[in-house]
Order: structure tokens, then C-alpha cells, then sequence
């Protein structure tokens, strides 16, 4: 299952607006990420995902890794573009490091969706997603603040999930 520990990525977007819970409207938030890691990351999705993306450097490709397992920095369809990814995540905690105060924005019962991987020659792809949120008011500030700014994230599965089920 998707997860992040204290990962480099950038705030994209911030848009608070108000969710109806029976009669009462409630702060919610959808915060935009975006990251660029290893294609491994694609096998937390799908097993299959990053062979179908990727394959093994060639023979005469000078790749000092190539011969390493699971090696595969080559894109199999570079004119594909960056491709959606529609399943819906619910439960997971959300934190965004802030500095060395420890004074960091920690988000609780988090919706993850809206997954866009744009796989890159070399082994990288760029990941973008949504985190639908419940912030409290002085944390909208903060976040609203970071806007297109690089940020630390870290995004925790559901404990129940952590037994390394295949979503």
C-alpha cells in the first residue's frame, strides 16, 4: 500500500472549502502533492505497474546498475504521457514536516485519490495526488502559506492496512 516517510515533494495546491455532515458544514481542505521518486514506488500500487512501464537497460546501454534485478530504468512507451490511476485511499494520516521546531500540521482520517504517475526515462516518475483533509482553521493558514513550495510529507496507511495488503 502507498505510503511516504518524511518525503521531499511539493505543495501544489490548497483548496479549503466546506463539507456538509448532516446539517453542519465542517473545514475540509483538498491539498495537491506532487513527487518525483524511484519507479518503485509503483509496485506499492499494482506488482505488475512498473514492468509495465519500464523494462531492462539494453546491452549497449552504459547503465552501471543494469545488470542489478528489478533494474528497469527504460521506458517501454515514451510517448504514452502521464496516466491516471482511479483507486481511492481512505484513512491515512498526513503530516507535513515543518522545520526543525517539530511544530509540524498532522491530519487525521485523510482521503488520498486523484493518483497521476508520468514515468520518466531512467527509472523516476513524477507522482501527483489529492488529500482531501479536515484541518483545523490556524492549520489552513500554514498549509495556504506553503502553496508551490517544497515540503516534507509523510503519509501513513491505516494501521489496519500496514500488514502489506496488495491495494
Amino acid at each position: 500500500m502507498f505510503s511516504l516517510d518524511k518525503q521531499e515533494s511539493t505543495l501544489t495546491s490548497v483548496n479549503p472549502r466546506a463539507e456538509l455532515h448532516g446539517e453542519d458544514k465542517h473545514l475540509a481542505v483538498n491539498l495537491g502533492f506532487a513527487i518525483t521518486v524511484s519507479n518503485d514506488v509503483l509496485s506499492e500500487f499494482d506488482p505488475a505497474l512498473k514492468g509495465a512501464l519500464y523494462r531492462a537497460a539494453d546491452a549497449s546501454d552504459s547503465d552501471m546498475f543494469k545488470d542489478e534485478p528489478g533494474y528497469l530504468p527504460k521506458l517501454r512507451f515514451p510517448l504514452l504521457g502521464a496516466l491516471k490511476w482511479g483507486k481511492e485511499y481512505a484513512g491515512y494520516t498526513t503530516t507535513v514536516h515543518y522545520g526543525v521546531s517539530g511544530d509540524d500540521i498532522a491530519l487525521g482520517d485523510c482521503q488520498v485519490n486523484k493518483f497521476r504517475f508520468d514515468a520518466k526515462d531512467g527509472g523516476s516518475v513524477g507522482v501527483s495526488f489529492r488529500v482531501i483533509a479536515h484541518p483545523k482553521s490556524e492549520d489552513l493558514g500554514r498549509l495556504c502559506e506553503m502553496i508551490q513550495q517544497g515540503v516534507t510529507l509523510s503519509l501513513v496507511p491505516p494501521a489496519a492496512d500496514l500488514g502489506g495488503g496488495e491495494d
